[in-house]
């Protein structure tokens, strides 16, 4: 299993991540698909400052992959992950790579490559529907042993 390989598939399947905060947010999210949190809460968390959170949310909400429930007599939102079918197909492989440092280093350094490619981190993100995020072609590879 070649993991630099993979990591770079699923990074470009996924298809809206941009930085390390990304990829480990989404992961959070992935762990736990309703969370009711404020953004400080977080970014405390994950390691992060509020600033790149807030920056991760923000584009995981465009690109249509979380949903954010207004409270307005409190700081704390329910957010809810929003990935359809058979856990948006990429979701468990996403756990699984991102649950090792081994995994989770392969997908930062794919971001990397991706960025260096000439694919701006900060373009605008277009929402995607849940047959065009299905529609991707991507094969799980199972480890061995």
């Amino acid at each position: 299993m070649d993991l630099d390989h993979d990591a770079g598939v699923l990074i470009d399947r996924i298809g809206v991540l941009r930085q390390p905060s990304d990829l480990d947010l989404l992961v959070f999210f992935a762990r736990h698909p309703r969370a009711l949190l404020t953004s400080e809460q977080l970014a405390a968390f994950l390691g992060y400052g509020v600033k790149d959170i807030a920056a991760s949310l923000d584009l995981f909400l465009t690109a249509g992959l979380l949903t954010r429930t207004p409270n307005r007599s409190h700081a704390a939102r329910l957010y809810t992950l929003c990935v359809d079918g058979p856990s948006g197909g990429w979701l468990p492989t996403l756990v699984r790579l991102g649950s090792t440092r081994e995994g989770r280093l392969a997908m930062i350094r794919a971001l990397k490559r991706r960025s260096s490619q000439g694919r701006d981190p900060h373009a605008p993100v277009e929402r995607q529907t849940a047959s065009q995020r299905s529609a991707l072609p991507f094969a799980v590879r199972k480890s061995a042993g």
